[in-house]
């Protein structure tokens, strides 16, 4: 358990600090935690006779994650996709690869890089200017911890009736419950302070990311279950792999950004 929270800090460490620069490490790392995302996509989808073409798959994903910040960032996601679809197709003819692997290899670049790089469009968009700024960020990964956390300890402490046991049978509706209720309560104060949003609208976001958290949670463990898999990877001692960390908060940005938007914060 010690080895597993001094990890979980240090990961906390490492990307609020990424965040709080900004700018190209911010990037960086987004694009870095997509790749290494990327790679043990792989190796679930291979456990499904699925095994995606790295060549097609790491850089597909890498392009999708900043494509934010690349200059004219409608051109950058066409290029990406368009060079994936093409790319793909002329090697699956050249190699003899399966269409299983490489509808795998766009499927994961999708998954993982397209819906990190909202993250990158959360950070480097702000309001005066079509951005939306650190705060925007901010508040969604708050809601997340929040909502991991409290579903977590409820959960384990009072939790008595399965929450979809077919894919995780350690959830329960109880934490699952408190995991929203904390979420909807974190996102109501913050997007207040923070967002210039009333906390009737922050509370909406904060339901948002509760059901899209634990949607996201919940389609990983499916992901690993079918190949038979415990984690991702041993990539991060006590916590198993990058994508069992990033599995709640990969789907939010999307969403979160999609909510920003429809709400005309930008």
């Amino acid at each position: 358990m010690a080895v597993r929270w001094i990890s979980g800090v240090l990961l906390l460490v490492l990307v609020a600090g990424a965040v709080a620069a900004g700018g190209s490490l911010f990037v960086a790392v987004v694009a870095a935690a997509a790749a290494v995302g990327a790679w043990e996509f792989a190796g679930l989808a291979a456990r499904l006779d699925a095994r995606p073409p790295l060549w097609l798959l790491l850089p597909l994903t890498v392009w999708l994650a900043i494509r934010y910040a690349v200059p004219g960032s409608p051109p950058a996601l066409d290029i990406g996709l368009g060079a994936g679809l093409v790319a793909g197709i002329v090697g699956l003819v050249a190699t003899g690869s399966s269409w299983r692997g490489w509808m795998a290899a766009l499927a994961g670049a999708v998954y993982v890089g397209f819906s990190l790089g909202y993250y990158v469009a959360l950070l480097t968009w702000r309001p005066s200017d079509h951005r939306f700024g650190i705060a925007a960020l901010a508040v969604p990964v708050a809601a997340v911890i929040v909502c991991d956390t409290a579903a977590y300890l409820v959960g384990s402490a009072f939790g008595r009736r399965p929450f979809f046991p077919q894919l995780s049978p350690r959830k329960s509706l109880e934490g699952a419950v408190a995991g929203l209720v904390g979420a909807v309560a974190i996102a109501a104060v913050l997007g207040a302070a923070y967002l210039g949003i009333s906390p009737w609208v922050g509370a909406a976001e904060g339901l948002l990311v509760a059901v899209v958290a634990q949607a996201g949670d919940l389609a990983e463990s499916a992901l690993k279950r079918q190949g038979g898999a415990k984690d991702s990877s041993n990539l991060i001692p006590g916590h198993g792999g990058l994508l069992d960390r990033l599995d709640s908060i990969v789907l939010v940005a999307p969403a979160v950004y999609c909510f920003y938007r429809l709400i005309s914060l930008a």
